[in-house]
């Protein structure tokens, strides 16, 4: 949400980060198209690293292997 962009990308992240969380996915809509973009928190913690974005299609190895085709958006 235009609304949440902020949170969803700066706090959201750090209070992840703080947790523990060890990956995350952050899904937006991009010109009516699902992006996926996905992170992984550093070795020494404390922030993430942006590990892909994805259109179309995700295939990651972490948290676990997944092969996922992303659906048109009907939002």
């Amino acid at each position: 949400s235009p609304r949440t962009k902020t949170k969803d990308r700066k706090l959201r992240p750090a209070q992840y980060a703080e947790a523990g969380i060890a990956c995350f996915w952050r899904v937006e809509n991009e010109d009516d198209a699902m992006v996926v973009y996905t992170f992984e928190l550093l070795p020494e913690g404390g922030a993430y690293a942006p590990t892909g974005v994805h259109r179309h299609r995700v295939v990651v190895d972490k948290p676990f292997p997944i092969d996922v085709e992303l659906p048109p958006v009907t939002w």
